[in-house]
């Protein structure tokens, strides 16, 4: 198994809302990121008040799939509950972020996810996405009045229907995969999204190279793309799967 991430500012935004975290190793680990809103300290502020929850939480992480499923909604709850008192305290109206990630134990594989950042999924050189977006645009996708590509330059893309800090509680999308030999996972922010297509992404994601390099390559496609928002991936790539 290879872990990389890279957060990057891109080439419009003053500052980095942008969070991540990577810990574990083969047997269990978390993979998570979170994009922030709410503008400059706001934003940056609720993304690491996310993070920070999960890596206190990291060690207590179960091993079977039920109890990891409650492990990701309890400890979603708590950052909502967190930066609901900060944004409260600091009179921070539209404070919140999003968050996506998974979480592994032996073959177990479970996915978290709230707002428009994505989990996706590389197997056998088919790139599936995990998530789906809690966005206005995506609404409007599913109703048939935008493409995929339409849905990258709308006006209101950046508009979310589900955050933690936006209201008093919040519900995750969770998913669980047993033994889902997938080759690579990517965890992602908006600001990667909004610049590559999918068949970008499983360009980057079938190279023959390290997960470094496919996180540095990302990040700098985005960047020559435009680099209009804050870009975040956190990749596993699970080098030594074995094939049934």
């Amino acid at each position: 198994m290879e872990l990389a991430y890279r957060t990057d500012r891109g080439q419009v935004r003053a500052q980095n809302e942008d969070a991540v975290l990577i810990l574990g190793d083969e047997r269990a680990g978390i993979a998570l990121v979170a994009d922030g809103m709410g503008g400059h300290e706001a934003g940056e502020v609720a993304s690491q008040l996310v993070i920070e929850q999960f890596r206190r939480a990291f060690p207590t992480l179960p091993a079977s799939p039920m109890e990891m499923e409650n492990w990701f909604r309890h400890n979603v709850e708590l950052a909502n509950e967190q930066v609901l008192d900060f944004s409260k305290q600091a009179n921070l109206l539209m404070m919140g972020t999003t968050i996506a990630g998974v979480c592994w134990h032996d073959e177990t594989i479970v996915i978290v996810h709230v707002g428009d950042s994505r989990v996706y999924a590389l197997r056998e050189n088919k790139l599936q996405q995990l998530t789906e977006d809690h966005s206005y645009v995506n609404v409007l996708k599913q109703l048939g009045e935008l493409t995929e590509e339409e849905m990258r330059v709308h006006p209101k893309r950046n508009i979310i229907t589900r955050a933690i800090g936006s209201k008093e509680h919040v519900e995750p999308d969770l998913q669980v995969f047993a033994e889902p030999e997938f080759d690579t996972i990517l965890i992602c922010t908006d600001g990667l999204t909004t610049h590559l297509t999918d068949e970008e992404i499983k360009q980057v994601l079938e190279r023959p190279v390290s997960a470094d390099v496919k996180a540095d390559q990302l990040i700098d496609q985005a960047n020559r793309l435009g680099g209009s928002d804050n870009i975040t991936v956190a990749l596993v790539q699970f080098t030594d799967r074995k094939r049934g």
